[in-house]
């Protein structure tokens, strides 16, 4: 059947010009095509009003919207005019979890939890709040009144950040018996003959990749105090600390490609550059994933051979993203890419967002799947026993997900937002299911995204990098951090004990022993604790006291 004529533009309908082709349509009985053209300008007019209202909404949403099927349902019910009251019985179906919550009005027992207590590791200042001498002086009787007791009230409070002056005297002595004069040799720092010392380098460099705060906005806080430091020395200083620290980013890479499940995505960084054509272009960091260890790489085009230079030879190995073609070699060399739910399902709910409730359906599926998931992560499941669980339990919910795709992707125009959905768990299907067969491999991508959030924060404060250079440094130091945080080691005070042994000599044949994982094992106060807060501080005072390695 051939395909219905074009009444007028979908775009910018003409009222005048339907009118007078459906005056001649009637007149000329030919009352089939009439309705079939009709239909198919409502269908058309229909998808183009949905892909705009989905765009419009996405471009006024000041922040990203939860992906949680919940919360995805409820704006359709606004969506559709339909709101539905949730009374004291009523219940609210979360499919991602699968589970059935009750909603309740439930009635508070006394005024609230109360204050929780602050931790006992904290120093404590005693401030005695005494009683004016006005008050001192009994009314009755005009004795003078003694102390009887204190009530104690804890307050946590903080001493704001003090810069210092660190004189250094360089002892020189001299032989009684003759003209010989020594002197004592200069320590060694992250930069030498320097006007700033290592302890403030180190926080400024941490403050930076970790707070997120830029070097110019540091020196402002400064100055306030009325130190003026320029910022470009300060600047200086941190990349010669990075610089410093950079054979233990790449120790930390050659971990993150030896023998496990490779995960990566990649985002952009603009780099500052004279010789582009509007003084910056755009360069690309990948973040890579194997078990605790990150590496973040930097390369100034985000195209295949940059993610061959950081897997070397080694391409006979799962690497888990998202859809890109640029690691399709992986699978020519016999690798695998394992798929991402996450993407998968995240173009369903954009179709669920736009008002088709079609994709709600699928979405119900999928999330069975994350229900799973989350059952063997709370059940403490070895590799095997997830395996075991998947076949049992995901296996008939992929199959079923599979008929439900087939059934649909025949009726969804492609360009449509549920047609694009279907047809991207379509073309991925085979990576998708490749998480069935080996329970190393996680169900999404997740984790790499996450680790990317601290480039992107960092990039919204710092803006730029300098040069292919400073995107180098920007990926050692994110390297070092991600780590850190992966091993649950406190990155701050990582980064003044592992600098600090750095400048006593520390030899690059034992390298290893100063990766996260090694140097927390030698020294406790590392380790991320509730039990003890100020455990950074410890480290820094225990670089200070460091003696040269052997």
């Amino acid at each position: 059947m051939s395909e219905p004529a074009a009444v007028t533009s979908p775009y910018a309908p003409d009222v005048d010009d339907v009118r007078r082709w459906l005056e001649k349509m009637i007149k000329a009985m030919r009352l089939v095509e009439l309705v079939a053209a009709i239909i198919a300008l409502v269908t058309r007019m229909r998808d183009i009003n949905t892909e705009l209202t989905r765009r419009l909404a996405d471009a006024r949403r000041k922040r990203p919207r939860s992906e949680k099927l919940r919360r995805i349902e409820g704006q359709m019910m606004f969506a559709f005019g339909v709101i539905v009251p949730l009374t004291s019985s009523s219940t609210l179906d979360d499919p991602d979890s699968g589970v059935t919550v009750a909603r309740g009005r439930g009635k508070r027992r006394g005024r609230g939890p109360g204050r929780s207590a602050l931790p006992k590791e904290l120093p404590r200042v005693t401030d005695v709040n005494h009683v004016p001498p006005s008050l001192r002086t009994c009314p009755l009787c005009g004795a003078t009144m003694r102390t009887v007791s204190h009530a104690k009230c804890e307050i946590l409070d903080v001493r704001p950040a003090e810069l210092y002056v660190r004189q250094r005297l360089d002892e020189t002595v001299a032989c009684p018996n003759d003209d010989t004069i020594v002197s004592a040799p200069t320590p060694p720092a992250i930069v030498e003959r320097g006007k700033l010392g290592d302890t403030l380098i180190v926080e400024t460099l941490a403050d930076k990749y970790i707070e997120h705060q830029p070097i110019e906005r540091q020196c402002l806080r400064w100055s306030r105090i009325g130190v003026d430091i320029a910022p470009q020395t300060l600047g200086r200083a941190v990349a010669s600390a990075i610089d410093l620290l950079s054979p233990v980013a790449r120790a930390i890479a050659a971990q993150t490609r030896s023998p496990g499940l490779l995960a990566t995505d990649a985002t952009g960084i603009p780099v500052l550059d004279q010789d582009a054509p509007d003084g910056i272009r755009n360069g690309t960091i990948w973040c890579w994933t194997n078990a605790r260890w990150v590496t973040f790489f930097y390369s100034g085009a985000g195209d295949s051979d940059s993610v061959r230079r950081f897997l070397g030879d080694e391409l006979h190995r799962s690497v888990q993203c998202d859809g890109t073609s640029i690691t399709t070699f992986v699978e020519r060399a016999g690798g695998q890419r394992p798929g991402c739910w996450s993407h998968g399902r995240r173009r369903l709910a954009e179709a669920a967002r736009s008002g088709d409730k079609i994709a709600i359906e699928g979405l119900r599926i999928i999330g069975r799947l994350f229900a799973v998931e989350r059952q063997s992560a709370e059940a403490g499941d070895t590799a095997a026993e997830r395996f075991a669980r998947r076949q049992e339990l995901s296996r008939p919910t992929l199959d079923e997900l599979r008929a439900w795709i087939d059934e649909k992707k025949a009726a969804a125009p492609p360009k449509t937002p549920l047609g694009a959905a279907l047809g991207y768990l379509d073309r991925q299907w085979k990576r998708l299911l490749l998480f069935l067969g080996n329970g190393n491999i996680e169900l999404t991508n997740n984790r790499v995204e996450r680790e990317l959030r601290k480039l992107v924060l960092g990039r919204r404060n710092w803006l730029f990098a300098w040069k292919d250079l400073g995107g180098e440094r920007t990926a050692h130091i994110l390297t070092i951090v991600g780590t850190c945080v992966a091993h649950e080691i406190n990155p701050r005070a990582y980064l003044h004990l592992a600098t600090k042994m750095l400048l006593n000599g520390w030899p690059q044949s034992k390298l290893r022993d100063l990766l996260p994982d090694r140097l927390a094992a030698a020294h406790p106060t590392l380790l991320l604790s509730q039990d003890d807060p100020i455990a950074h501080l410890q480290a820094i005072d225990e670089a200070a006291r460091l003696p040269p390695p052997p």
